[in-house]
């Protein structure tokens, strides 16, 4: 395979180390990426949900976090149990 028949596979561009941005997004997170993703603990993720400052999705044993819902935090879109 030539190197611009590589260049212009789809695959070539999600691997490159020229392109820092992946080409999507995850649709759900797990607790532990959360924490990464805020640099938070895992604790405060887990409280978090547990306030029903972040909503979550599960699927069998795992608890997941929609992307959608991240980003509504993340924005200050949420409700934080004060009165306003």
């Amino acid at each position: 395979m030539s190197t611009s028949a590589l260049a212009a596979s789809p695959m070539a561009a999600a691997t490159t180390t020229l392109d820092p941005k992946p080409m999507y997004t995850k649709l759900m997170y797990t607790k532990d990426e959360c924490s990464r993703l805020l640099s938070v603990s895992l604790r405060t993720i887990e409280n978090l949900i547990a306030n029903k400052q972040l909503t979550i999705r599960k699927i069998g044993r795992r608890v997941l976090v929609p992307h959608q819902v991240l980003m509504q935090f993340t924005r200050g879109d949420h409700h934080t149990g004060g009165t306003d």
